[in-house]
């Protein structure tokens, strides 16, 4: 039986990189049931809880070096791996991991990576000297394949795929827990449901005071509104800052830490969704629900555009003007924009499974 383990940013209670995970682990068993999978995480026991195949503590270098011989292929798991918005330890951190798989004689695939920001010299030149080792590479946008080229990778094949997190069935997903929340804090409510998702993005303050203003206006056309950290709880702060500068009452925010699973299934259970982290417009996106996404990077932009959308503005210069304007059009045909999710959503359902069937074929090469 092959084993195949994972690398990536587990472990660390953030929603979205659960959610690729569950997206990876989905699609490696559908293309591969018999495929043994096995994980590194900053917390072991909550992930091997949480998804049930076996997770090792992804800090100890004898674990990892233990695991990585054990296996048949090391999968980078999608993400934004490679970054060195804050510091270059988190490129020298996976690219450590990549070296000492090709040491050991391991192949390699980065799966569904999206790239960046890069602006150190050290992190171009890692990249270039360790990346060029991997077997196969899918991104999950095209600029970041553009990206990785300019940063001198040219020796290992690059394919264009999409977020791993897409390949998630919304029937795979139940929605009583996000049912129950709603019950919880809006017992008997027959209002629709308004999710809204924000986070701390640098030194930006002023983009608290519009969202604010859009989510009192929601609530006076009849909205339930609901803050939904997806980062607990880093991203409770800036949520209760929304909520204090809101004039309406009624708003709520959950700040019980809930696992990807839980606030899947709460947005499952929405009517929209506001959201300045990706994955809280990709899983919005997976269970059709209609949505708007506030830019704060790149990626954000790349998402939205895949499915023939635009950004509801930019974290630094959102106007409360701009972003109702540019919501109202979805919350006036909620049906409408759930239809052009649905019907774009299944070339990326597509794309994303190319990842699996490559890493699938690396397997079976390496193997013979």
């Amino acid at each position: 039986m092959a084993r195949i383990l994972i690398s990536g940013y587990y472990g660390f209670d953030n929603a979205g990189d659960d959610t690729v995970l569950y997206g990876i682990i989905s699609s490696l068993k559908k293309h591969m049931p018999d495929t043994e999978l096995a994980v590194l995480s900053n917390t072991p026991d909550e992930t091997q809880s949480l998804f049930g195949i076996p997770a090792y503590n992804r800090w100890r270098m004898n674990s990892i070096v233990t695991q990585l011989k054990k296996c048949d292929l090391l999968v980078m798991g999608g993400g934004s791996l490679l970054q060195d918005a804050t510091s270059p330890r988190s490129v020298i951190y996976y690219l450590g991991i990549v070296m000492v798989a090709k040491m050991l004689g391991k192949p390699v695939i980065f799966y569904a990576q999206g790239i960046g920001p890069i602006t150190r010299a050290i992190s171009k030149r890692l990249i270039r000297l360790i990346v060029n080792k991997v077997d196969i590479i899918t991104v999950r946008d095209e600029q970041s394949g553009e990206d990785l080229k300019s940063f001198g990778v040219i020796k290992a094949p690059i394919h264009v795929t999409a977020d791993p997190a897409v390949t998630i069935g919304a029937d795979q997903i139940d929605t009583s827990f996000g049912k129950s929340i709603i019950a919880q804090y809006k017992p008997g409510t027959a209002k629709p449901v308004m999710a809204i998702s924000v986070r701390a993005w640098k030194n930006e303050q002023q983009y608290k005071q519009q969202i604010a203003r859009l989510a009192d206006e929601a609530i006076r056309r009849g909205w339930e509104v609901f803050f939904l950290p997806m980062q607990n709880p880093s991203d409770v702060a800036p949520s209760r800052d929304i909520l204090q500068l809101m004039q309406e009452k009624g708003a709520v925010l959950i700040e019980e830490k809930l696992n990807f699973k839980q606030i899947f299934s709460f947005i499952g259970a929405s009517q929209f969704v506001l959201g300045m982290r990706l994955h809280s417009v990709i899983l919005a996106a997976v269970m059709n629900i209609p949505f708007a996404g506030i830019s704060y990077d790149p990626k954000m932009d790349r998402f939205v555009q895949r499915l023939g959308m635009e950004a509801a503005g930019h974290i630094k210069d959102l106007q409360y003007e701009q972003l109702l304007s540019n919501i109202e059009p979805v919350l006036n045909d909620l049906e409408g924009t759930q239809r052009q999710i649905k019907d774009r959503m299944h070339s990326l359902i597509e794309e994303a499974e190319k990842s699996s069937r490559l890493a699938v074929k690396l397997l079976e090469q390496k193997r013979k």
